[in-house]
């Protein structure tokens, strides 16, 4: 076993977790856009669009540590990991590779995504990065072989396969192999990688299992420590904007802080630490 089970439960607690400063955050990110939360032409409440917005943020979360994870996997399969940053390119771009990584002779790098499910603009500027990173390693790398890939995790939804792979095969670097990965075929490609992806598909099987019922939950703005907390640690400017007598702000306190006091006990606290 390479990563147990425990090990995964561990590192996605500390990815995800939430603690003062997600709270500190979230309230930032409602007063900066209040009309998002709030307002006639909005069906779901404010409430409901927290829970939206808290559960994307967590799915991106979720990729990172799947991204961390495949490295560690990397490095335990033998491989040597690189630092994935690049620094600038010619056009003094700052390039990030998610996996970059050698078995010695050749240098590998791949660029991960959870799912293939980009629009068309999106999907021309995600190509469009990767070649920018394929050029940057080469010019790092000039006498060793490079295998590029674009790896999407998840082989549940494959939107744009054929515009990527139409890319890749009209598409020629010198010394350079081009692949595109669903699934576990990435991992397949590795030595001995089937073992490691087999193994962390059943660690999420279990995951899910135990965790099909948890739901995400959002503390009351009105009433709860956790929100009065960040309300007292708020910067003035947001204090100011959220106290202020804009009708979209009169709004926000009264749809999302109505439930209760904590805007006056954050006003008293705010006034005793001056």
């Amino acid at each position: 076993m390479l990563i147990t089970y425990d090990e995964f439960c561990q590192k996605l607690l500390n990815t995800i977790q939430s603690g003062d400063d997600f709270y500190l955050e979230l309230v930032k990110t409602v007063i900066d856009n209040p009309a998002r939360y709030c307002g006639l032409f909005r069906l779901s409440n404010a409430k409901t669009k927290l829970i939206q917005n808290v559960t994307q943020s967590k799915e991106i979360k979720f990729g990172d540590l799947i991204e961390e994870i495949s490295t560690e996997y990397i490095s335990k399969l033998g491989y040597t990991n690189f630092d994935k940053n690049l620094g600038a390119d010619a056009n003094g771009d700052v390039l990030n590779v998610d996996q970059y990584f050698t078995d010695g002779k050749t240098i590998f790098m791949a660029e991960m995504k959870i799912r293939d499910d980009h629009d068309s603009t999106k999907k021309r500027g995600q190509y469009s990065n990767f070649e920018k990173k394929i050029r940057l390693i080469k010019s790092r790398h000039p006498n060793q072989h490079i295998d590029a890939s674009m790896w999407f995790v998840d082989d549940g939804l494959v939107k744009n396969k054929n515009y990527y792979q139409s890319e890749m095969d009209n598409e020629h670097f010198d010394n350079c192999s081009l692949h595109l990965y669903y699934g576990g075929s990435f991992f397949e490609s590795l030595n001995n990688g089937k073992e490691a992806w087999n193994e962390l598909v059943s660690i999420l099987k279990e995951y899910r299992k135990d965790n099909s019922s948890v739901d995400v939950d959002i503390p009351d703005f009105g009433s709860s420590e956790e929100i009065l907390k960040a309300l007292v640690n708020l910067p003035y400017s947001y204090w100011n904007k959220l106290l202020s007598t804009n009708e979209k702000y009169v709004l926000l306190r009264n749809e999302l802080f109505g439930s209760g006091n904590n805007i006056s006990k954050a006003k008293e606290i705010r006034a005793n630490k001056s």
